[in-house]
């Protein structure tokens, strides 16, 4: 599995969110559900663009335990937060970025499954997918 190292600058990502974890991913596919009943990107009225993001934060310990989801695109650190909505700042770090090959989403499922078994020093304060508009899917992983 390869991957860049990348100096990530700070992001902040509006959408919605949910608690989930990996031992019950349904959460995440419901989210994702949600979403996209919503227009996708298209809800996001304050997005700079249209790629959207999968933000995973709040870790209550690692990747074994329960942690917050937000589906969303980015905006400006100022935007307004709509009602059922929220935003989470990605602060500056050094992400390990991996790109997911294949078909959605069982190409996110997989890289995340390799990440799990790396030994990388990760900082659990939140890591992303991004969607790209050309179709790519990257996974950035926060790590020391």
């Amino acid at each position: 599995m390869s991957f860049a190292l990348q100096q990530q600058e700070a992001l902040t990502v509006l959408g919605i969110s949910a608690r989930a974890s990996n031992a019950e991913p349904e959460a995440i596919g419901e989210l994702w559900r949600r979403f996209q009943a919503m227009g996708s990107a298209t809800a996001i009225e304050a997005r700079r663009n249209d790629p959207v993001y999968s933000v995973y934060c709040e870790y209550e310990s690692d990747f074994n335990g329960q942690y917050t989801v937000l589906i969303g695109c980015a905006v400006d650190a100022e935007a307004a937060t709509p009602e059922g909505m929220r935003k989470i700042e990605i602060g500056v770090g050094k992400f390990a970025v991996f790109e997911a090959v294949g078909e959605l989403p069982m190409s996110v499922w997989q890289a995340w499954a390799d990440i799990w078994k790396t030994s990388f020093d990760r900082l659990y304060k939140a890591d992303f997918d991004r969607y790209g508009e050309d179709g790519t899917v990257t996974v950035h992983v926060e790590v020391r």
